[in-house]
Order: structure tokens, then sequence, then C-alpha cells
């Protein structure tokens, strides 16, 4: 049975996301569970400037260490690409658990975000 967490989409997803996407499966390995592209470049209303929206669930916390790398990284995307990501991490069992996962964030990044 899918859930909402592994709901496929039709839309593709911008080539930066996957490189996005690439950059943290790498660099994070097995603590890597999924990424979350939601917002209006996925639901429509995006403009030339809108960010990309981009949720990424893990296994384990992140150590401040580990997350300044990869926001650095990412900057290094960003500017190669001239793009702007709005990047969120949480682990998987947040993301389940309460409060967060009754939080509408939440529950709209679940439900209407496209999983890359």
């Amino acid at each position: 049975m899918k859930t909402s967490d592994t709901k496929p989409s039709s839309l593709t997803p911008a080539p930066c996301v996957i490189e996005l996407r690439e950059m943290l499966q790498s660099v994070l390995g097995e603590n890597f569970v999924r990424l979350y592209h939601y917002g209006s470049r996925v639901e429509g209303g995006a403009t030339d400037d809108s960010d990309f929206d981009v949720l990424c669930v893990t296994r384990h916390p992140l150590s401040p260490r580990q997350r300044d790398s990869l926001l650095d990284r990412r900057m290094d995307i960003q500017l190669e690409r001239d793009v702007l990501f709005d990047l969120h991490f949480y682990t998987e069992e947040e993301i389940r658990s309460p409060p967060l996962s009754f939080t509408p964030y939440m529950q709209h990044v679940t439900a209407e975000g496209m999983v890359v």
C-alpha cells in the first residue's frame, strides 16, 4: 500500500533538485531516507524567481557539523545553477510523531510534496 510519503508524482523533478538529492544521498549514505520537493514549483504558481522548497528526511539527527557541510554543498549547487533552495532537515521519527506530524506544514509536505 502506498502512503502519502511515497506518493508518486507525474511531475518531472527539475535537474537542480535531482542534483541536490544525489549530493544528499552521497554525503549522508545510509542516513538518507528521502527528499520531498513541495511548494509552488510542484503545485503551480511559481515564477522564475521562486525558490525550490525541499525537505530531507534522515534516519538519525544531523550534527551541527554535518548540517553546515550539507548547507555549504547546497550553496555550491545554488551558485552553479543560479537557483535558491529552501532546505529543511527532519528525521523520519520526527515527521511521523506528534507534534510535528500534526502540523499543517508537515501534513502538506507529505501529502502534496513530490518524493524525488
